[in-house]
């Protein structure tokens, strides 16, 4: 995604906030929204893992200061999707990336005004921090002998990123020679790197900030791994909409940014 793509749709999530009736308590202030004396004590928050870090924090800092406990399930952001359209359960829907933003609101499972940017990613190559298989780039995914592992598309949204970017680099065929193994979710992809188990992943850009003593990032040609952002939004069978709204609204206030931040993550378009 450009640049000016992501500013259109920051501006799209501001202009959003000016919405009365219907939509208006997603845009309320915390307290407005019952930040402090909501009615529901907890609420179910389906996430994709990439986000899980910053968002164990912020639940627990909002448990301690509002009482309101929050519930998170994590798996792979299509999984996750498939449980909500099905189940017609929870409260907010975080995925990954994106472009699952956009597949909840085709589905009808997000309320398309409540969607918030809560921090941005980038698609890039990690390693073991002394590279030892001397990798730099994409055609070296390729290489003989290279473990690779990626996400699996359609169950989480690394997934389907990495196959965009093998595809749009001509390199889908020779680098799955490679692939032994197809993660369900991000955290899984990035475990696999930890423990040895893969030379080389696609994964996002803030693993290297999370573990620096760890992981050596090798970027991606922005030609072909386009920035994402992790959006936020109310789920549309939710019972406890002006709780969820609260919660959002936490996560992209002074608070919830923190915990990103601490985190690694970026919280601006790049």
């Amino acid at each position: 995604m450009t640049v000016r793509r992501l500013a259109l749709i920051g501006l799209f999530i501001i202009a959003a906030a000016a919405v009365t009736g219907k939509y208006a308590e997603y845009f309320l202030q915390p307290a407005q929204a019952g930040w402090f004396g909501g009615s529901s004590k907890s609420l179910m928050v389906f996430a994709g893992t990439a986000s899980q870090p910053a968002l164990d924090e912020a639940a627990a800092a909002y448990k301690k200061k509002t009482g309101i406990k929050i519930d998170i399930s994590y798996a792979g952001s299509g999984t996750l999707l498939t449980q909500i359209t099905q189940e017609h359960v929870g409260d907010l829907y975080i995925p990954g990336s994106d472009d699952y933003a956009t597949k909840a609101i085709k589905k009808g499972a997000i309320d398309p005004p409540s969607v918030r940017a809560l921090a941005y990613l980038i698609p890039a190559i990690l390693v073991a921090k002394n590279n030892p298989k001397g990798v730099t780039g994409l055609n070296s995914l390729a290489q003989a002998g290279l473990r690779v592992v990626i996400a699996k598309a359609g169950a989480a949204c690394l997934g389907d990123v990495a196959e965009d970017i093998l595809a749009k680099a001509g390199l889908t065929a020779k680098v799955h020679k490679n692939v032994v193994s197809y993660a369900t979710t991000c955290e899984e992809t990035l475990n696999d790197l930890l423990m040895g188990e893969a030379d080389a992943i696609i994964g996002w850009d803030v693993y290297a900030r999370q573990h620096p003593k760890q992981v050596k990032l090798i970027p991606i040609d922005k030609k072909l791994a386009r920035p994402r952002y992790i959006p936020a939004a109310v789920i549309t069978w939710s019972k406890n909409k002006t709780a969820a709204a609260a919660f959002l609204a936490y996560l992209t206030g002074p608070s919830g940014r923190y915990c990103f931040k601490t985190n690694g993550y970026t919280l601006t378009a790049k």
